[in-house]
């Protein structure tokens, strides 16, 4: 008798089984791609690295662009406290090249006004039973504003969703601010600029305003004052150095602006202008062309009592250097633009000071005085509020803002003499109060870009804000600053510690005629 083997039945074949698996993992995987792709080059929430390494975007400060972590932080905490409230908010932009390296803008400079912005928040989101509290969100252009295009793009992608109603900033007057001004005008978003000066800006067409002054405002109060000491002074000589780059629109307004002004005053210049050509990735040549400047202007017998430099700050730096070469004295008064803080263009911390020693000692040889028509200056809260100290009147706000800086920001109040801060505050504070208008004008409902621009418009006669910069008003046909005194500051030659300490002194306020 055979003996059968008992043999279990084998298990059925699960095909369907296998595929569907096959088909979960492979979605998996090309879920973990997708993000991979996309987190590829992302820096944060809203921000992405470009080529270079740099970081461009929009952020709520949950991202910290250049040297902002610490001030980052406190707009992204003030932003949370403000969504944790439940009061209806809007959001409003800050838009520069936040890592700073813009032209002749450093990144110290540009810390300073988001500073002020953040400070103009504070004070806005402190004013207690009064809407739209607001958010504030910072959007980097890239190193020369070379990324604009793309961060104006979400710029106007958030305008519903964030209730985005107006963006502030603008940190340089270049082409590239000019393509960002015209694309969010065209856009419907009001802009309140901080420190362009350009004139090109300004339009006949609503949507652009700033609280700091055009080139044709800065050459009109220059040519006064220096017209005022040909008057006292019989045989005053003034002198004009030009920067011949025509794509640079700020050295280039600046010259014509000059030129027209002198001729509406009748002031005296040299027929002979002392031309030289800057240009980005040329700063060698730049600096070969100003020593034959120096060398025109300063080997003479008599060197001109006033000299005129229609360039920028990083030129003008390179001039001084030049003129104290091999300790040469060359004692005459330059005066420039609004640009002439960048001769101090990137030069914190401890590795520049070897370049800022070299500076201080050339300037010294040369005796140069350097004057320049700063935007503003914490002394002119004195010349336009009143009181007693320098800013300090008891009827103006910018004792309350230094206090404030102090206490927020942090380091030495002698950093706002720069007057970025005020600016930064002036630009964002005047859209805060724009906002808070509309709703008593529109109603309790959302506030809108629209409703903002229709209150900028009106920001004028008796309408102003109570800037720490002055009051800030806007010519309603052009956008530009009426009614405030720009200030004659002098540069000073910097100190062992660089640029802190007193390098920014205050001279008088100037009239722009407006």
């Amino acid at each position: 008798m055979s003996t059968r083997l008992f043999e279990p039945p084998r298990p059925p074949r699960r095909w369907g089984l296998w595929i569907v698996s096959a088909l979960v993992v492979a979605a998996l995987v090309a879920v973990a791609v997708v993000q991979i792709v996309d987190t590829a080059g992302r820096c944060g929430e809203g921000v992405r690295e470009v080529a270079g390494g740099e970081c461009v975007g929009v952020t709520d400060g949950a991202y910290a662009f250049g040297n902002m972590k610490g001030l980052s932080g406190k707009i992204h905490e003030e932003n949370a406290k403000v969504a944790k409230s439940g009061e209806r908010s809007v959001a409003i932009a800050y838009i520069e090249a936040m890592a700073g390296g813009s032209a002749d803008r450093g990144p110290e400079a540009t810390r300073q006004a988001v500073s002020g912005a953040y400070l103009a928040q504070r004070a806005l989101n402190s004013e207690r039973s009064t809407i739209p509290k607001i958010r504030l969100l910072l959007a980097n252009t890239g190193r020369g504003d070379r990324h604009w295009s793309q961060v104006v793009d979400q710029l106007i992608a958030m305008r519903d969703k964030e209730h985005l109603v107006a963006v502030a900033g603008f940190g340089q007057s270049n082409e590239r601010t000019a393509g960002a001004v015209k694309r969010l005008r065209a856009a419907g978003l009001p802009m309140v600029g901080a420190t362009v000066a350009a004139d090109g800006l300004s339009s006949r067409m609503a949507g652009f305003y700033r609280v700091s002054f055009p080139n044709r405002d800065q050459t009109a109060a220059a040519a006064g004052y220096l017209k005022q000491q040909q008057r006292r002074h019989p045989g005053y000589r003034v002198q004009v150095i030009r920067d011949g780059n025509e794509q640079d629109d700020y050295n280039t307004s600046l010259y014509e602006d000059f030129s027209a002004a002198a001729r509406r005053t009748g002031l005296t210049v040299d027929d002979e202008v002392i031309p030289f050509r800057s240009g980005e990735g040329e700063a060698a040549t730049a600096g070969n062309a100003l020593s034959l400047v120096a060398d025109k202007v300063c080997g003479a017998p008599k060197p001109p009592d006033a000299v005129y430099f229609a360039g920028r700050g990083r030129e003008l730096r390179r001039f001084i250097e030049a003129a104290g070469e091999g300790g040469r004295h060359c004692r005459t008064t330059v005066l420039s633009g609004s640009s002439a803080l960048g001769v101090y263009f990137d030069t914190g911390g401890a590795q520049h000071r070897p370049e800022l020693a070299m500076l201080a000692e050339r300037w010294k040889y040369s005796q140069l005085t350097v004057y320049y028509t700063a935007f503003t200056h914490p002394a002119i809260s004195k010349e336009v509020y009143g009181g007693t100290g320098t800013g300090n009147g008891p009827s103006g706000p910018f004792a309350d803002f230094a206090r404030a800086y102090r206490e927020e920001v942090g380091g030495p109040t002698t950093a706002l003499a720069s007057g970025q801060a005020m600016l930064g505050h002036d630009a964002t504070y005047t859209i805060g109060k724009a906002a808070r208008n509309a709703v008593v004008v529109y109603g309790t409902r959302q506030v809108t870009a629209r409703m903002v621009l229709a209150m900028l418009e009106q920001t004028n006669g008796r309408s102003r804000v109570r800037g720490i910069s002055g009051h800030i008003a806007f010519d309603p046909d052009t956008g530009e600053p009426v009614d405030r005194p720009l200030a004659l500051v002098e540069l000073r030659r910097p100190t062992d510690e660089g640029e802190a300490g007193d390098i920014y002194r205050f001279v008088a306020p100037l009239s722009t005629g407006r």
